[in-house]
């Protein structure tokens, strides 16, 4: 029996880098682009075909890439939202975490590194650059706590985040990726995955940026 791959959309206004996301994820054994669009007016059409990962510059021809990430989250079928782009301003990072984007990389990843992060974002991980993981934590220490997404639930009264999942927060607001987090804290990626979901349920967030956003202004983690 052939394999279940992780349906991908691309959209991507450059056809160079489009061709080049194409053959990338059309090689890859787990993965299968089911449609690519270049601009805000195709990508409408494309998050209309069920989605397990919606891959996406912000810059495009009609608009911008911010707009797909919010009518993506609408649909019935919402898929993870990885943001591919030449935008690594602070305003660009913040929106497109705001707005629900799972994970942000800028255009120089190297072809293994966005292979791992696309599984990573599949697997709920939110896989951010480096060099906006600074952008990300300036902003903590100065911003005002952050608006949620309307359908974003609210937080509980469940327990406290353990010392071991403290610990696993604060990698994550560095901008570790799980496999480093797995390597930092000796443990395997799928108990990172574990912690992850935990962190998730126990602050009612959705996606990373979310989860280091309320833990700092809750006053869990300091930066």
């Amino acid at each position: 029996m052939e394999p279940v791959r992780s349906r991908i959309g691309v959209v991507e206004d450059d056809p160079v880098i489009r061709q080049h996301l194409a053959r990338i994820f059309d090689g890859a054994p787990d993965l299968i682009l089911v449609g690519e669009a270049r601009s805000v007016a195709e990508g409408r059409e494309l998050i209309r075909q069920p989605l397990d990962l919606l891959v996406l510059d912000l810059g495009l021809e009609d608009g911008s890439g911010l707009t797909l990430i919010a009518e993506a989250l609408k649909t019935a079928t919402p898929p993870r939202i990885l943001v591919l782009t030449v935008f690594g301003d602070e305003t660009s990072v913040m929106s497109a975490l705001a707005s629900g984007a799972d994970g942000y990389l800028l255009k120089d990843s190297a072809e293994d590194d966005l292979l791992d992060n696309v599984r990573q974002t599949l697997a709920g991980g939110s896989p951010i650059s480096a060099s906006v993981a600074a952008y990300l934590l300036r902003h903590l220490r100065t911003a005002p706590p952050p608006k949620l997404p309307e359908n974003s639930p609210e937080p509980t009264d469940e327990a406290h985040l353990t010392s071991r999942e403290l610990e696993l927060l604060k990698l994550l607001a560095k901008g570790l990726s799980n496999k480093e987090v797995a390597l930092a804290l000796e443990i395997s990626h799928y108990t990172v995955g574990d912690h992850i979901k935990a962190i998730y349920r126990k602050l009612a967030v959705r996606s990373r940026g979310e989860a280091v956003f309320e833990a700092v202004h809750r006053g869990l983690i300091r930066q």
